[in-house]
């Protein structure tokens, strides 16, 4: 942390390092809130291997007027992917292009490190403010195939335990004070699940040797001004001698400091949009309400129940889902009307605001379909606002 002044007073310069970065929603949470806390948002760097999360990343936080076009300088040595799954085996895309280009300036100046696997802890930045670490879900969440989480299944939610090697050999190599200050985890609720608690408890106790104290918060996000209902666990975690020095103390009132007006789908989708005609023809089973939500069936549409469902736009909606039936999000207006949830939509239902949209979208380097995969994996920002409000540093009380 650096501290400085501008016109407005003290200003404390906050330094973030994104693992599992995403589209950094993390970084922009914080850059949101950095005026009212008197903060100066800076990423030191990001790890993050899928190439359309990268690109919407660097779209997202930084001014490109005009992309250029060039062959990723590491090709053959850096592990990316297509797919956020498996490895990339044919990078012609990355052959004198825009991706190219992209992945270039993601490493040069974004110092993004790829592939966490291969990351040695002396490429991480002494001094970090905020680390993050929102490691993959597939094999957690009730929609995967449920695989853990456990170090030796070599799974993509194992990647997890990556990040405690990097910790470790922090600890071990650096002054205690070079360490992060604060940890924040993000994960579905799936991860206290009786198959998965016990790996969950073994990481809060590898955290606590590492010398951090934690806080769980089981949030949803419709209590955050977001018309969706989407449950996660946060896990934040405070360096302990920082914690003493600075007199930190965890807010366990953030659950209870919400807003229970909850916001219909109706205040972020347009009434504006043609309709699909191809869902209206179907006959629709009564609508039942279930936790904050309006759904009805489409009748005869498919086998598969999740697909049938049509969310009244009068109430919140479901968790936004990056592939399956919540990825194509059916959207119930009046006299029978429904369409699918657009990209943009997707955008704001994640706490992003249109001019976060339009900065990516502009580009025409990713389909509609891409940005609500990249949306569905995201976490939702006005949740990371409320986290990161919390967080206290030295010098913050200078701040005028």
């Amino acid at each position: 942390m650096k501290n400085g002044r501008d016109k407005k007073g003290f200003v404390n310069q906050i330094k973030i390092f994104e693992a599992f970065a995403g589209i950094g929603s993390q970084y922009l949470a914080l850059k949101n809130i950095a005026s009212k806390k008197g903060w100066q948002i800076k990423s030191v760097g990001y790890i993050e291997w899928f190439v359309n999360a990268i690109v919407a990343y660097e779209l997202l936080h930084n001014n490109f007027e005009k992309l250029e076009k060039e062959t990723f300088k590491d090709i053959d040595n850096v592990c990316v992917s297509f797919d956020s799954k498996t490895p990339a085996l044919n990078k012609s895309k990355l052959v004198n292009s825009n991706l190219g280009y992209l992945l270039n300036k993601s490493n040069v100046v974004s110092k993004n490190l790829f592939d966490i696997s291969k990351v040695d802890y002396q490429s991480i930045p002494k001094n970090i403010d905020i680390f993050t670490y929102s490691f993959p879900c597939q094999d957690l969440s009730h929609q995967g195939k449920q695989k853990g989480m456990n170090q030796e299944n070599k799974t993509r939610s194992s990647l997890l335990w990556e990040v405690k090697r990097l910790l470790s050999d922090m600890n071990k190599k650096l002054n205690i004070s070079e360490l992060p200050k604060y940890l924040l985890m993000e994960n579905v609720v799936a991860i206290k699940n009786k198959k998965h608690i016990q790996e969950y408890k073994k990481w809060i106790e590898e955290l606590e040797n590492l010398n951090y104290v934690s806080y769980e918060y089981e949030l949803d996000s419709k209590n955050f001004n977001v018309p969706q209902s989407r449950k996660r666990i946060f896990l934040l975690s405070i360096r302990k001698d920082f914690k003493n020095k600075i007199n930190f103390e965890f807010d366990k009132n953030l659950n209870n400091k919400v807003n229970k007006n909850y916001l219909p789908l109706s205040t972020i989708v347009s009434n504006d949009l043609p309709y699909d005609d191809s869902l209206i023809k179907y006959n629709l089973s009564s609508f039942k309400q279930i936790n904050n939500t309006n759904k009805a069936s489409l009748i005869n549409y498919t086998n598969f129940n999740s697909e049938n469902y049509v969310y009244d736009v009068n109430f919140c909606g479901p968790t936004l889902t990056a592939s399956g039936a919540l990825s194509r999000i059916k959207l119930y207006f009046e006299n029978k009307k429904i369409r699918y949830m657009t990209a943009e939509e997707s955008f704001l239902y994640m706490g992003f605001n249109k001019q976060d949209y339009l900065k990516i979208k502009k580009h025409n380097i990713l389909s509609d379909r891409q940005l609500i995969f990249i949306m569905g994996n995201s976490i939702v920002v006005n949740v990371l606002e409320a986290i990161f409000s919390t967080l206290k540093f030295e010098g913050d009380d200078k701040h005028e």
